[in-house]
């Protein structure tokens, strides 16, 4: 590479502008700076072989010179880049670490940089290399297909692409941009997504029913309608539990589906009780108890029949000779609240456990663990043993950490995987419910990854021992 390079002094005026990353806008101040102190840091161009000057860093300043009317600028000029798409990479490149160390590129403008590289062909791993963004950053730019985003909205590149995954929901981008504000977003965007699958799986279902010229209900039955529930309802002559042929359902039935992530038996598919679970190390689990990891979260669609009109079917509500006293509305508006609660709860920690999990893995690639780990990990081990032994934490470290030769370890990587591990457990301890029932090792766990810069979402914050009503989940 030629490095040689010559101190000039030329007109403003003879210089020639090409492309840059950056929007070349001067502002007032930069023009009467130099107007009053001239240019105190010569531009950087190289001799075109037309014989031409073109500036290769300093854009603003050259403009800035013309519009202040100065007769020279000082100018170095030091070797053309390359022509071919590699010169071209590393001058882009080049201008990237100039701008981004005198004044930040906006978002949309490393956006646009990203792009203007992968266009030439620069691998996402070279452009993540040469530009040192994450690889997440680079494959966010390069799929977006309108910067202008960026612009709009004070938002990284990585939550615009998010931002117009949901362009078509005004307001779903609408809570984004506000999550955004508040730290918030990677969950907020979590949630959205989450919904998305719960409609998508129940569209799916809708079909089925349709066909078979059953009603779908949109919501809930109105309180004073003279239906109810056919799980509800018994034969008027025998007494026997009101039975619907799924094939052919008949008049007066209506259907209401509903799709949520359901913990199930991995074996079989089988839905069961989160709260009735035992942990794998337990001492005591009776017979035929099941434990954490013999079950998976999965999305399950269930339907509930309704009949608009018992009589007409032959049927009565179950216990209607002897009814028993009815709940008053202040009552029955306490359940459904409790209700409303508790799948909302259960809805936002499974989308929050996604979000904590992928930063987890990002933390524990770490090379050095913070300054504050040790209390952290002697606790760990000194008051949770068992985390460290049990069976989830083998399974599912893999997914988090590679532990290689620990006696070949430094220092510094031993006490990082010693605390990853400790991490890992803490984590793999964690279930639905835990934001029902308050566990010390827990709250201990969701305050320190909190410390290291992970946002608490309100759902992990009421896993901390904090009130957080149901409409902030």
């Amino acid at each position: 590479m030629d490095t040689t390079m010559n101190l000039i002094h030329v007109s403003p005026s003879e210089l020639t502008i090409l492309s840059n990353i950056r929007d070349a806008q001067v502002s007032p101040d930069l023009v009467a700076s130099i107007r009053d102190h001239g240019l105190l840091e010569p531009i950087n161009a190289y001799r075109a072989d037309s014989g031409a000057l073109v500036v290769k860093h300093g854009h603003r300043r050259t403009l800035a010179a013309c519009e202040a009317g100065l007769e020279s600028v000082p100018v170095v000029v030091t070797a053309a880049p390359a022509d071919d798409l590699d010169g071209k990479a590393d001058l882009i490149a080049a201008q990237w670490d100039e701008n981004q160390q005198r004044q930040n590129l906006t978002a949309r403008e490393q956006a646009d940089t990203i792009a203007q590289l992968a266009a030439f062909g620069v691998s996402p791993a070279q452009i993540s290399k040469r530009l040192r963004v994450d690889r997440s950053t680079v494959d966010a730019a390069t799929t977006m297909t309108n910067t202008a985003v960026l612009d709009e909205y004070d938002l990284t590149i990585t939550q615009a692409a998010i931002v117009a995954e949901f362009s078509d929901d005004p307001r779903a981008v609408e809570r984004l941009i506000r999550a955004a504000r508040h730290g918030q977003f990677d969950h907020q965007a979590a949630r959205l997504r989450q919904d998305r699958e719960i409609d998508a799986a129940v569209a799916q279902a809708r079909p089925e029913w349709e066909a078979k010229g059953v009603r779908i209900m949109e919501g809930w039955p109105d309180y004073n309608a003279p239906g109810e529930w056919v799980s509800s309802l018994v034969d008027i002559d025998t007494g026997e539990h009101a039975e619907v042929d799924h094939n052919a359902p008949g008049d007066h039935i209506a259907v209401q589906l509903r799709a949520d992530y359901t913990t199930v038996l991995t074996a079989t598919g089988e839905p069961v009780d989160p709260y009735e679970l035992y942990e794998d190390d337990d001492q005591d689990i009776p017979e035929g108890g099941i434990t954490h990891s013999q079950v998976h979260e999965e999305l399950v669609v269930t339907h509930r029949l309704y009949c608009d009109n018992p009589a007409a079917r032959g049927w009565k509500r179950l216990g209607a000779t002897a009814p028993a006293p009815a709940a008053t509305e202040q009552d029955k508006e306490a359940a459904r609240a409790e209700r409303r609660d508790v799948i909302a709860a259960n809805k936002a920690w499974l989308a929050a456990e996604q979000v904590r999990r992928d930063w987890l893995k990002t933390f524990c690639a770490r090379k050095t663990a913070p300054k504050n780990s040790a209390p952290f990990i002697a606790a760990t081990i000194a008051n949770s043993p068992h985390l460290l032994a049990s069976e989830r934490l083998r399974s599912e470290r893999e997914h988090y950490l590679t532990v290689k030769d620990a006696a070949e370890m430094s220092t510094a990587k031993a006490t990082m995987t010693s605390l990853a591990l400790c991490l890992i457990a803490h984590e793999a301890n964690t279930h639905k419910g835990s934001w029902r029932h308050i566990d010390p090792r827990t709250t201990a766990y969701l305050r320190f990854i909190e410390a290291q810069g992970y946002a608490l979402s309100p759902v992990e914050r009421r896993a901390c021992g904090e009130t957080v009503p149901t409409d902030e989940l």
